[in-house]
């Protein structure tokens, strides 16, 4: 289990943000943890540190064509840098004091939780300070990892994220209820060059895990065969989550966000210089509306109105989570003489929660391998923090003679309680995933194809057990019972599957498995409200399996799931209504001297209440007649074939004859 630890540093002084150089006149103050403010003084001026970071380029101007700086110079640079940031932080002891106190609190942890990071929150002030790589520092004396990359040693890990003073919280959350969808923006005008076929592939291949295939063949053709039906079908859903807007100008930027919601935006261009009012500062190079091939430098404003805008209708506004760059200079602020940025500065400003960005140029090779590490890992549902760390460890690894690793920094809003969005992202995640896998098991008529879709659903399922919280307060055991009973239900649809394909012995054999798992969420959800729907699956696997009679489970959850009809709203309640449904089927089984009266007639009620709440397209109809299919298809009993037939009956859409 990830364990995450917030430390705040931030840098201020007198005065406005911009209009200032870096001096060693000026006195800067550092607040940082609980320590007292800390002055300081920079040890170097503004045109030597420039100076410094221009051989950071690969390629310099001389005012007539391009100078590459010898590996060499560039390496040795990197290290001087990396000790300029260090001496800066070794100055402010309170930040010392924040790293051993962490470290303590890790080693006073439990063995389970012991992926530790820092989650270190710079905030600065003045813009002279945003020249400064604090990516590429080097740990100072006494600190954890002292002599190594500090952005890079595993001693304490430390993820540098930048944020801007501001009160405003994010406007969305990172569990927000859209499935992820990308927006994929490349620019490539005049004759310039981008890797946009690797580009493609990664995203393709980060989106895989979800991709889902149709239920038949039919669904997407009469007549292609079944393979070529599951490669449409692919495709269709790769379509649905992937959006390509190449040679993209603001003006495209601004149309498809306005007729579409992203969650993820991934821009790759060339970086370009922009003169805003005199100075220097760099933009994205996107094609000219107009004319295509036309450069148009667009400032880091101007994309946020594009990415941010207002629906079609009028009814919402875009809202990405997360937009990277693969741009080289996207994070470089340029002059610090005007008010304003970078691109990744002015995005986040405008409200865009995480922005990734690189500071100086990005190699070609190096955007490629960031985007395969990063959305990899972002949709799996890793904590953005600890996908950033591994990210750049992973640019280190694969370096050929760059420093793409010390390029990469984040602008990002965490609001409080943002380990609980990411848990229930992830949550949801592998609930897709698990789906998009057993849905292949079931297309597939190939037993090892089959096997393969099985073990990967019980794979994920393994990596969500390994991240449940220990203890034992309210909290935590929702998340393992969470847990546990996606497990029970994981099985009991591998079982189904197997009754399906005529193997009713290990059939019989998983759904114990399922019955095992449900019964151990149950027993730490303790029957709680809301939690209904994992005691009515105990009871049905129960019945179907032929296991003792449970009269006390069936009335407590009949109890609860009737306190959850009066209480809730909609769906919540279209759930309840199934909940009781179901219950009055089992009756018979598990209550059989107990009088019900007229369930077919109570039955029916029930689903007719649901139709009626969320409409016949709706899941919690289809997944309540698939529950009663089942009792009818696979596990016939006297007791409750009519009432199963009279729900199917009342839950198909209307002139249906199933």
């Amino acid at each position: 289990m990830l364990k995450c630890h917030k430390v705040n540093l931030e840098f201020v002084r007198p005065g406005p943000p911009h209009n200032q150089l870096l001096s060693p006149l000026t006195p800067y103050m550092a607040l940082c943890g609980g320590g007292s403010p800390v002055t300081f003084y920079l040890d170097f001026e503004h045109h030597q540190f420039m100076h410094r970071l221009k051989r950071l380029r690969y390629v310099t101007s001389d005012g007539r064509s391009g100078v590459a700086v010898p590996d060499q110079i560039r390496e040795a640079t990197v290290a001087e840098v990396g000790m300029d940031v260090a001496r800066i932080f070794a100055k402010v002891g309170s930040l010392l004091a924040e790293e051993w106190r962490v470290m303590g609190d890790a080693e006073t942890g439990t063995q389970a939780e012991n992926t530790q990071l820092v989650d270190l929150r710079l905030v600065v002030s003045g813009s002279e300070l945003a020249l400064i790589p604090f990516e590429m520092a080097i740990a100072p004396q006494a600190y954890p990892g002292e002599g190594l990359e500090w952005a890079l040693q595993h001693h304490l890990p430390i993820v540098p994220i930048r944020q801007i003073r501001s009160n405003c919280p994010a406007p969305v959350p990172w569990d927000r209820p859209l499935e992820p969808k990308i927006l994929f923006i490349s620019a490539a005008p005049q004759g310039l060059d981008v890797p946009l076929a690797s580009h493609v592939h990664a995203l393709r291949a980060a989106l895989d895990p979800w991709v889902r295939r149709p239920l038949h063949p039919k669904e997407e053709s009469d007549t292609a065969s079944k393979g070529d039906s599951k490669g449409q079908s692919a495709l269709t859903f790769i379509k649905k989550r992937l959006r390509l807007l190449p040679n993209a100008s603001i003006e495209d930027i601004y149309s498809i966000c306005a007729r579409e919601q992203f969650t993820h935006v991934h821009i790759l261009a060339h970086g370009a210089e922009l003169d805003v009012g005199g100075e220097k500062r760099y933009g994205l190079a996107l094609c000219d509306p107009n004319e295509g091939n036309r450069m148009n430098v667009v400032s880091g404003k101007r994309l946020a109105k594009a990415l941010l805008a207002e629906g079609e209708d009028g009814t919402r506004r875009s809202q990405p989570l997360l937009v990277t760059l693969a741009t080289c200079d996207s994070g470089n602020p340029g002059s610090v003489l005007i008010p304003g940025g970078s691109i990744a500065y002015d995005l986040h400003a405008a409200g865009i929660p995480w922005v990734l960005a690189s500071q100086f140029p990005l190699t070609k090779v190096g955007s490629v391998r960031m985007t395969e590490a990063l959305y990899q890992r972002i949709l799996r549902g890793d904590d953005p923090r600890q996908a950033l760390f591994e990210v750049r460890r992973q640019l280190y690894m694969n370096a050929e003679r760059d420093h793409d690793w010390a390029s990469l920094v984040a602008y990002a809003t965490i609001p409080t309680g943002f380990e609980d969005q990411v848990a229930t992202f992830f949550e949801k995640q592998v609930r897709r995933s698990i789906d998009a896998a057993l849905n292949q098991a079931d297309l597939s008529i190939d037993d090892g194809e089959m096997e393969n879709a099985y073990e990967v659903a019980i794979e994920k399922l393994d990596t969500w057990r390994s991240r449940l919280p220990e203890g034992d307060g309210y909290k935590e055991r929702v998340r393992q019972a969470e847990c546990y009973g996606m497990y029970g239900s994981t099985w009991k649809r591998i079982g189904l599957l197997h009754y399906k394909n005529k193997q009713e012995s290990r059939g019989k054999d998983n759904l114990q498995k399922s019955l095992d798992w449900y019964t151990k969420a149950m027993k730490l959800w303790a029957m709680g409200g809301g939690h209904h729907w994992v005691a009515t699956q105990t009871l049905s696997l129960k019945a179907v399996l032929d296991k003792h009679q449970d009269p006390d489970t069936w009335r407590l959850a009949h109890k609860i799931a009737e306190e959850e009809l009066v209480k809730s709203i909609g769906a919540d309640q279209a759930w309840a209504h199934g909940t009781l449904a179901e219950l009055i089927l089992l009756a018979k089984y598990h209550i059989p001297d107990e009088p019900i009266g007229n369930a077919k007639k109570k039955v029916q009620e029930h689903c007719q209440a649901i139709v009626r709440l969320v409409g016949e397209g709706a899941f919690a109809v289809k997944s309540t007649r698939r529950q009663f299919k089942r009792y009818i298809n696979y596990w016939p009993n006297p007791d409750w074939n009519v009432i199963a037939k009279a729900a199917v009956a009342t839950l198909s859409p209307s002139g249906s004859k199933d």
